[in-house]
């Protein structure tokens, strides 16, 4: 992949001797990450010309530079690729989020819109006619170079601007790894962060995969429960706070080790929602004999994660309700879990060893809950259910029918209550229920 460097010369042959010589520049992350000598794969130009994305897109297209160019319906920002590199395209401008989710713009100055930016190491500028990189808020270069991000506007006017920006300053500082929030960005963060509830879902969604799918997700997941974000992001935990030993849990070497394993989008949401799940619980214990499943996340998912989501919860629910019982009949609400579950065992596993892991730091016990579940699915998958309709029908001359269905059902109830049952005991015990019925 050709450099950015080398990207700025073939755009600037392009342009130059046209109205557009000395109006275009590199904006945002590419020019932050240039800095920083890190591979990226997106570029952004702003154009200090009213309409200028469009003439510039035109221009560029004229001369063979890019093809095909979408206009985003929400933002109205046009989107091409440039030799392999996304690349977008605006004309200078100050943007506000408003609360319906639409987006208000005003045409600005290069100046303006740089400061109007998020971070102050996102507002550096390049030229693209001269290459010279530009910082109108003067601390960004210095920022930068201290590892620090800050909010280009000051009071929290920023977040107000944007209320994801709380969100974005969370996924910079765990994707940049050794940057910290600056101090009163910090400070603005904590005051502002109700403001994340205005936000339309989709938006948060967008921001929260993201956060969700970081190499570096374990300080991410710090700072969004150091900032207690999660009590606006699900309406079900906004009465709860996690206390300094909680979060002094959540930053443990030892708990890196855990959830650096944990891979999915699902698994780490999961995660995400445990100490808040389990605290609900410990606040009031009756609510562990009828607990209401978590809802509010539904919007930032699509079906079938949110399928694999409330298993993960169920399971971890029941196996905290459960976990000293031991009789077949209650044993079976736990096989159902990891029934359940299926092939995201592994990490239902590693989230319990995360409860353990807790109980032991905040409650000085160890529930062993991993280790009951592993002991489970060992004896699960030694003796796996393997029947289908078919074998009911062959093996009792059944027709198709709804009492295949119930067979089915009852059969794999008694394998949840006992797995070591043959299959062909556990489809006679199935027939002689449904026939003393």
């Amino acid at each position: 992949m050709q450099s950015l460097e080398d990207i700025r010369i073939k755009i600037y042959n392009a342009i130059k001797g046209t109205e557009l010589e000395n109006c275009c520049y590199f904006a945002g992350g590419c020019v932050r990450d240039n800095y920083l000598k890190r591979i990226r794969t997106d570029l952004d130009i702003c154009v200090e010309k009213q309409d200028g994305d469009a003439l510039l897109a035109q221009v560029l297209q004229e001369k063979n530079l890019i093809q095909k160019v979408v206009k985003y319906p929400r933002t109205g920002t046009l989107k091409t690729k440039i030799d392999g590199y996304s690349l977008e395209l605006s004309p200078t401008q100050i943007r506000t989020e408003m609360d319906n989710g639409v987006v208000h713009k005003i045409f600005a100055s290069l100046q303006e819109d740089a400061c109007s930016r998020d971070f102050t190491i996102n507002a550096l500028m390049m030229a693209i006619h001269s290459g010279e990189l530009l910082d109108f808020t003067n601390k960004g270069i210095k920022d930068l170079e201290a590892r620090l991000i800050r909010a280009c506007e000051p009071e929290g006017k920023s977040f107000l601007r944007d209320p994801n920006r709380i969100l974005r300053a969370i996924r910079l500082a765990a994707e940049l790894e050794i940057f910290n929030l600056e101090e009163e960005t910090s400070s603005e963060i904590r005051k502002n962060s109700y403001l994340l509830e205005r936000l339309n879902p989709s938006r948060i969604s967008q921001e929260l995969k993201k956060i969700l799918s970081l190499k570096s997700f374990f300080k991410a997941q710090y700072l969004i429960q150091f900032f207690r974000l999660m009590s606006h992001l699900l309406t079900e935990f906004k009465d709860i706070s996690l206390d300094e030993k909680t979060l002094n849990w959540l930053e443990h070497p030892e708990l890196n080790q855990l959830i650096s394993k944990l891979e999915s989008i699902e698994g780490r949401f999961c995660f995400l929602c445990l100490p808040f799940y389990l605290k609900r619980i410990d606040n009031n214990p009756e609510l562990i004999k009828n607990l209401e499943p978590l809802k509010s996340y539904n919007r930032y998912f699509s079906n079938q994660q949110n399928r694999h989501i409330d298993n993960f919860l169920y399971a971890i629910e029941i196996f905290h309700k459960e976990a000293y019982l031991k009789s077949e009949l209650e044993l079976s609400h736990l096989r159902e879990a990891i029934h359940k579950v299926n092939e995201g065992f592994a990490e239902l596993w590693i989230l319990l060893q995360c409860v353990d892991n807790y109980k032991e730091r905040i409650s000085g016990y160890n529930s062993n809950l991993a280790k009951l579940a592993y002991q489970l699915k060992n004896e699960m998958d030694t003796n796996p259910f393997l029947l289908t309709g078919t074998e009911f029908m062959h093996e009792y001359q059944l027709v198709e029918g709804k009492e295949i269905g119930y067979y089915l059902q009852r059969a794999l109830s008694l394998w949840y209550q006992n797995p070591r049952l043959s299959m062909s005991k556990i489809m006679e015990l199935s027939i002689k229920e449904y026939q003393g019925k």
